[in-house]
């Protein structure tokens, strides 16, 4: 069995160069482009 961390599931795709980077990042580590910021996970209904 493979263990994934939550993280993994949530990758960012750069609109740049299509690399998959964590969430967490600022800048895409390929190309170095700015990457989107997270949208909040917890907005209310």
């Amino acid at each position: 069995m493979c263990f994934r961390p939550p993280s993994a599931a949530k990758a960012v795709k750069c609109t740049s160069c299509g690399m998959l980077n964590p969430p967490t990042l600022e800048k895409c580590k390929k190309c170095g482009v700015d990457m989107p910021k997270a949208k909040d996970e917890t907005k209310e209904k």
